[in-house]
């Protein structure tokens, strides 16, 4: 189980840390929390291209003379913008075939492996964790809630820096998350 992670991650262990479980997110879960940007995204590609297309475009078909022929490009960044809105599900899916959940003996962290970059951590205090709060997804995966601050809002949805999410094992993250906090 230690061979499987990454030796970015395993060069960043103190010595005397022990793995008591690592993991790694399913992609589509990470999708799934960026759908509704799609249509926001749809939303903002369409005012611009209607803006665009509404002031004549660039041509000489254009509704504007001189300089004011610019106009119609300021339609562009609403374009891009939604462009970027309705691609970031694909982008967290990426994010997430770079994550790992990892539980030492030591500690408890996230770690996004990055290329030509060392890896991103983030590390979970014991002030701001309260006990896992393990959630079964509809899907069978299980979600596991860590921070104070996220338990307090149920109503609302977690952060993914907030916890783990889209486990195959998640009582058993959730037993080695509480030997690694209680010793």
């Amino acid at each position: 189980m230690i061979t499987a992670l990454p030796k970015k991650i395993i060069a960043t262990l103190s010595p005397g840390e022990k793995i008591l479980w690592q993991g790694q997110p399913r992609p589509y879960v990470f999708i799934l929390r960026g759908l509704p940007s799609i249509v926001y995204g749809m939303t903002w590609s369409i005012l611009g291209a209607f803006w665009y297309h509404g002031s004549g475009g660039i041509g000489k078909y254009s509704a504007f003379e001189g300089w004011w022929r610019l106009v119609p490009l300021l339609s562009l960044p609403f374009i891009l913008a939604g462009l970027s809105f309705f691609f970031y599900p694909i982008r967290l899916g990426a994010r997430a075939r770079r994550t790992w959940y990892v539980v030492t003996n030591q500690r408890v962290f996230i770690v996004e492996l990055r290329r030509d970059q060392p890896p991103h951590f983030r590390v979970f205090s014991a002030t701001e964790m309260g006990p896992p709060q393990v959630v079964k997804r509809f899907d069978g995966l299980y979600d596991l809630v860590l921070t104070l601050r996220a338990q307090e809002q149920p109503h609302l949805k977690p952060p993914l820096d907030s916890g783990f999410f889209g486990l195959k094992d998640g009582e058993q993250a959730a037993g080695a998350i509480n030997l690694s906090v209680n010793p």
